[in-house]
């Protein structure tokens, strides 16, 4: 299994464990870039943090991205690929990824 853990922080944000020890946070409340029309997301906001709750910076500008959810379903399949190697190189492919 890829996912070690997953868990709802708060109202709108839900955090995932990879076994590389790498973690996805993904919010979606009206505190995150994201975007809404009829309160269904458009768009969410993510964040990657290392092994040690460090965040890997997804663009040069921001170590979070607001992405639509066509992104965010090529990025959870990226990170699954990604949890079966060490979480250093790991973080080295997802470093500025919003920007690609």
């Amino acid at each position: 299994m890829k996912i070690i853990k997953e868990s709802q922080v708060r109202d709108g944000l839900t955090q995932v464990t990879y076994k590389n020890g790498l973690v996805l946070s993904i919010g979606s409340s009206d505190t995150h870039y994201s975007a809404k029309r009829f309160g269904i997301p458009l768009t969410i906001e993510v964040a990657v943090f290392d092994q040690h709750g460090e965040f890997i910076p997804l663009s040069e500008g921001d170590d979070v991205a607001q992405i639509d959810i066509a992104q965010f379903e090529h990025l959870t399949e990226k990170m699954e690929r990604l949890a079966d190697i060490g979480a250093d190189e790991a973080a080295k492919e997802l470093y500025h990824w919003a920007e690609y």
